[in-house]
């Protein structure tokens, strides 16, 4: 079976998500592009099938587990998940005296939840394998803050360090997890 490549946090065609899932089809990897927008995904689909390589897309919301859940099952369906990257991220700037607790939340949902729901998931498949390579995107606010990015860099930092405890947990299960600052 063809490996694949489940990445989570896909949007425009010139984003993040999508450079990342065109490299890893270039890599030979089946690559199942996720994210919130169906018109995004089948647009870098057809990028990455245009280019004789193999695309998926599956709309996921990255905070909500049935929907990540149902992410994993259908990526393993079509072949071993190799590598696993989640990209979600919400960088939107608020003022934090004025900012209210939902605002808040929200950042760290789609920061640090949604991580931890699709770390615990890709996991469990590569697992199975003893093998994989699981990465969370980053960014500066992963590292350090500034002004009216409280929310966003709290929930950055919270992802940091969860893969920090996570690369030290299944390293020596043979699973790679990293955590990289884009």
């Amino acid at each position: 079976m063809t490996k694949t490549a489940v990445i989570l946090g896909v949007g425009p065609a010139e984003g993040l998500g999508a450079y990342l899932a065109v490299k890893a089809a270039q890599e030979g990897l089946h690559v199942i592009v996720s994210g919130r927008t169906q018109t995004n995904l089948d647009t870098v689909v057809e990028a990455i099938s245009s280019s004789g390589a193999q695309a998926t897309g599956i709309v996921a919301d990255a905070t909500d587990l049935s929907s990540v859940t149902t992410l994993i099952e259908k990526a393993e369906a079509i072949g071993p998940i190799d590598l696993a990257i989640y990209n979600a991220g919400n960088n939107f700037p608020g003022n934090f005296l004025s900012m209210e607790a939902e605002y808040f939340e929200n950042a760290w949902r789609v920061c640090t939840l949604g991580g931890f729901l699709f770390a615990q998931g890709a996991l469990k498949a590569m697992l199975e394998r003893a093998a994989g390579t699981l990465i969370f995107t980053g960014a500066s606010a992963s590292m350090r803050g500034k002004p009216n990015f409280a929310a966003f860099t709290a929930a950055k930092a919270g992802l940091r360090a969860m893969a920090q405890s996570l690369a030290r947990e299944f390293q020596p299960q043979g699973i790679h997890v990293g955590h990289i600052v884009i």
